[in-house]
């Protein structure tokens, strides 16, 4: 089911309008929304693709999934019914994890977070679950892509939270660098800060990608990293930069998409975000795209709505128009 460009516009469920501000969704806001109305809609919009998250980074599924809680009633069939549509349409189809964070399970395990913040220490036990619940994922539905998004260290800033002392950073430290942890973030040298968080991290990738292509080797991986600046001390030359199918950026900073498409190997797709519900910071210029798509790109947006209605909250309505728009104008 290969596309020359993908073009993806998600009215996304990690989210749910409350009055004019979004808010992390509950396992029930989207859980009657109709399958067959949700994939027409995205068709209909200029979508190429369906997508449907996995988890959300709330920390429930739209799986019946035995590694987490499962959103109610229907909403356990809604990915199962969006996949069957797909096939019988022979429309591609991604899914969804957030590597960063899961709200659940930062409640219920909060010594697993990297600390002092609120995202998943990814040297600790989180990897376990998220690899468990990829490989449970895609040995019931073998999907084309999955995006995983936030894959950072402690937050979405370039270099990422201090290293943290907690039992398995302590021996996890002790393997990478050679030495103990100090108790105290601040004396962690730069050096050995960034040595340590690029191995933690190119080895969370390589958890992820041995399970993914282990059980389903036609699906393909997406990361979604929160660039800050070309070339970043913990990304340049970094392993999942160089073997993830796909490389993201919802960064608007030009240089960042210049640089990505000046490293990218071949066969490698480079996704930016074209517009949608994002920050402000992270709105691609939709007058723009015409210069990205020259390149070979592929493009991204997303919005949220208001339980029960998956479309996007009015507040959205211009961004959303001029995606789909632009849409519209790919070839």
């Amino acid at each position: 089911m290969a596309i020359d460009t993908i073009k993806l516009f998600a009215c996304d469920f990690n989210f749910s309008m409350v009055g004019d501000q979004p808010r992390p969704s509950l396992p029930q806001d989207w859980a009657n929304v109709d399958p067959g109305e949700y994939f027409d809609w995205h068709i209909e919009f200029g979508n190429n693709l369906a997508f449907c998250h996995a988890y959300t980074y709330c920390g429930y599924a739209f799986y019946p999934s035995r590694l987490g809680p499962v959103a109610p009633g229907p909403g356990s069939k809604l990915l199962p019914s969006l996949y069957e549509i797909s096939r019988d349409r022979g429309v591609p189809f991604w899914s969804y994890f957030c590597v960063g964070a899961d709200l659940t399970m930062m409640a219920l395990r909060p010594s697993w977070k990297v600390p002092g913040t609120n995202f998943m220490a990814p040297e600790g036990p989180w990897t376990n679950l998220l690899c468990d619940r990829v490989r449970e994922f895609l040995s019931m539905y073998p999907v084309d892509w999955i995006l995983f998004d936030w894959f950072v260290y402690g937050n979405l800033e370039k270099e990422g939270s201090p290293v943290g002392f907690s039992p398995f950073s302590s021996r996890r430290f002790r393997d990478v660098i050679g030495r103990e942890l100090p108790r105290d973030p601040s004396r962690v040298p730069r050096d050995d800060e960034i040595t340590y968080k690029r191995e933690v991290l190119a080895s969370q990738f390589r958890e992820i990608q041995r399970v993914v292509k282990e059980t389903s080797s036609c699906t393909k991986v997406i990361f979604n990293v929160p660039y800050r600046e070309p070339s970043g001390a913990i990304w340049s030359n970094h392993p999942m930069l160089r073997e993830s199918d796909g490389l993201f950026s919802e960064c608007t900073d030009n240089s960042i998409m210049e640089w990505l498409l000046t490293v990218r190997k071949p066969g490698q797709r480079v996704m930016t975000t074209i517009r949608g519900g994002a920050g402000e910071d992270l709105k691609g210029d939709p007058r723009q795209w015409r210069r990205w798509y020259d390149r070979g790109c592929d493009f991204m947006g997303y919005a949220f709505g208001t339980p029960p209605d998956f479309r996007p909250h009015p507040i959205y309505r211009e961004d959303v128009d001029l995606v789909r728009e632009s849409f519209s104008r790919m070839d």
